[in-house]
């Protein structure tokens, strides 16, 4: 134990080498410092709320020594039982370092132990489908996908008969839409419309896992797009069928045949070229065979034999969900139009009915109220109806699962057990996320420390001053943002994109992301971080915009996603710093090398004929040898003959020296006078659109 107490061989040189240096004299250069063999400091594996008897075993050593290491740690002294745990992170890597090892944090090994269940373990059991017998036809789900423009919304638009294109900002469709088209008395077919947008991949994803046919739009002028194959991937998936609709034939430019070619080079081999896929040319704008379509959808529903389950308990899927906040003719909040946390169900069991009990992921409810895709509250949603839900405690995520639970309590054990349950694991990600952070930061420290010592610099102090000193510049450059969105579907499309951003040189932190409108947690949080806060197509009240202002904490609102992802590329590219340019100026031959005395000190001299631009004294000078830059510097002399001057200019000869007067010039160098710029560096981060 005594050995380990001792400093390391490489501490010793450390102290001896400062020491020395205080007694060199300071005009003398520093040589690069060299170093014995590094001692090899145990590595001790340590882990949060150990032991004192645990510590001790990990370092090998008797019991007693932590507890004479822990009287002279701060906050050492209250640990006084073998088997206290000491909760006090720092006191355990003190006591490492005091005997002479290294730490590395650790899981611990008896975090599955040491985790109390909210409840009894409680598991959810899927209520079986009956037999096929028991089961009633029920109508088709029908997904629309297809590239940007190239008409989907337009499609809607004319199944629906609203004008929803208007409605959308800057023309694309930003989340899921779902509603019910009747083709006879009898007969209805459910739409889900996906945005072309490449950020909504997610989306598009969702909706081809929760229908029975694809509806593939593709513009006849415009042909297979990138977001055309994507939607064809998620169909064969899937394994769904695909009804291509062949839109804007009523366009000049129009190439169906152009378009068929295309489609059958990817795998769509449609029928009117010998294939079996359905393709129903059409003009959406135009409503040009619009009832085709629809023909030829239930003909392909039909082949599938789609049945369901109307009498059992509740399930569907979460097709979107957003907080909700009507504003009334004023434009002030109406508590009365308040329907707060909502969700659009997709109902694939059962019936839905207000006092249903669901559960959602983490997510519960108690349903207090239905409504249709037209806003007209409904008393139930039956089977293959897309319905918005109000009631939930929190907001579901799009694509969860939805199942009706017999009560709310055990809806809530459920809900807190898988809660508990995600709490548990992202506590064992973040462990190893901070000991890569520790790493990452400890590899920075080294690095510095190498460099200064090959420069022969001896450090005062020997902490991580360096790492911290490239911590707080990382932190100076980091932009944090704080995201809200309408629905969480935006929020999905959102963070992918975010994720995309990987520039190092100016990080990008997002405090927190959720659904729902600004609200005081979010005012706290962004002055905690010093963050921004971005509000897509949510409100701001006022009495949250005060409280803002008076913490000084940015809110910026956008409801076009690419203008919100354009402004916070422009903040990160303020942030960046710039880079310096060299401007030339004027740049002479050597002709000849001299030396003039001057305070019996002999001072290298340039002979040199200017071949372009001019040489200013005031500017800066690099000396070039043979196309490599030798030494910059700025001149302590220019002279035309005897004259000291300011310019020489193009044709003329000159002497010059530089203010080193240890530069040694050679016949034939090249003089290149210069000034240097600052350019401005651009963010790095390519949105995908």
């Amino acid at each position: 134990m005594s050995s380990l107490l001792l400093k390391s061989s490489v501490q010793n040189s450390f102290y001896s080498l400062r020491f020395l240096s205080k007694n060199t004299k300071s005009n003398k250069k520093y040589q690069p410092i060299s170093y014995g063999p590094k001692s090899k400091r145990p590595i001790i594996e340590v882990y949060h709320k150990m032991t004192v008897k645990a510590l001790a075993q990990a370092m090998d050593i008797n019991v007693d020594h932590v507890y004479d290491c822990l009287i002279h740690i701060k906050n050492g002294d209250q640990y006084s039982s073998d088997n206290q745990e000491i909760d006090d992170f720092n006191v355990i890597v003190e006591v490492v370092h005091l005997c002479g090892g290294k730490h590395r944090l650790i899981p611990s090994p008896f975090a599955n132990e040491k985790k109390k269940p909210v409840t009894n373990i409680v598991k959810f059991v899927r209520t079986p489908m009956p037999s096929k017998e028991k089961l009633k036809p029920r109508p088709p789900v029908v997904t629309i996908m297809g590239h940007v423009d190239h008409g989907k919304t337009s499609l809607l638009d004319a199944l629906r008969n609203s004008n929803i294109v208007s409605t959308e900002f800057g023309g694309i469709t930003q989340h899921i839409g779902a509603f019910i088209v009747p083709v006879s008395k009898s007969t209805t077919v459910t739409f889900i419309d996906t945005p072309g947008h490449l950020a909504f991949a997610e989306m598009r994803a969702r909706g081809a896992q929760v229908t029975d046919v694809v509806v593939l739009v593709v513009a006849a002028d415009d042909g297979v797009m990138p977001q055309t194959l994507e939607s064809i991937a998620h169909a064969n998936r899937a394994k769904v069928p695909i009804v291509v609709a062949l839109n804007k034939i009523d366009k000049a430019d129009g190439n169906i045949k152009r378009t068929e070619t295309m489609l059958a080079e990817h795998g769509l081999q449609l029928e009117s070229i010998g294939g079996d896929i359905v393709g129903v040319p059409i003009s959406a704008l135009k409503n040009v065979n619009i009832d085709k379509l629809l023909e030829s959808i239930l003909a392909v529903a039909e082949l599938q034999q789609l049945r369901g389950d109307p009498n059992g308990p509740v399930e569907g899927t979460i097709l979107e969900s957003k907080h909700d906040e009507t504003k009334s003719e004023n434009n002030e909040f109406d508590n009365n139009q308040r329907k707060g946390n909502l969700a659009t169900i997709l109902v694939q069991r059962g019936v839905l009915k207000k006092g249903t009990i669901l559960l959602a992921g983490q997510s519960v409810a108690r349903v207090r109220a239905l409504y249709n895709e037209r806003g007209i509250q409904i008393e139930c949603a039956t089977l293959s109806m897309p319905v918005q839900v109000t009631g939930w405690k929190t907001l579901p995520a799009a694509g969860e699962e939805v199942f009706e639970i017999e009560s709310e309590n055990l809806a809530n054990r459920i809900a807190a057990q898988r809660k508990a349950d995600k709490i548990a694991q992202k506590m064992e990600i973040d462990v190893i996320a901070v000991t890569q952070k520790h790493e990452e930061h400890l590899q920075k420290y080294r690095a510095e420390l190498q460099r200064r010592r090959q420069l022969g610099i001896v450090f005062r102090k020997r902490d991580k001053g360096s790492g911290q000193h490239i911590e707080d510049k990382e932190e100076k450059l980091k932009y944090s943002i704080l995201v809200k969105t309408d629905v969480f579907g935006t929020l999905e499309a959102l963070t992918k994109i975010i994720n995309m951003y990987n520039d190092t040189r100016c990080p990008l932190d997002v405090v927190d992301a959720s659904v729902g409108p600004v609200n005081d947690d979010d005012i706290e949080a962004a002055q905690l971080f010093n963050a921004t806060i971005y509000a897509f197509n949510t409100n701001i009240n006022q009495t949250i915009a005060l409280e803002a202002s008076r913490k000084q904490v940015p809110i910026r609102t956008f409801n076009v996603i690419y203008h919100m992802l354009n402004d916070i590329k422009n903040e990160l590219t303020k942030r960046i710093p710039s880079i310096e340019e060299d401007v030339q100026t004027g740049s002479a031959d050597i002709l000849q090398v001299f030396e003039i005395t001057e305070r019996n000190k002999k001072i290298p001299v340039a002979g040199c004929r200017v071949t372009e631009g001019s040489l200013e004294k005031k500017q800066l000078f690099k000396l070039i040898r043979n196309g490599q830059v030798i030494h910059r510097d700025t001149l302590s002399s220019l002279k035309h003959v005897r004259d000291d001057v300011q310019s020489i200019k193009k044709g003329v000869e000159c002497g010059l020296s530089f203010t080193n007067h240890d530069i040694k010039f050679q016949k034939g160098d090249q003089i290149i006078c210069y000034t240097v710029r600052q350019v401005l560096q651009e963010a790095k981060w390519d949105f995908g659109f």
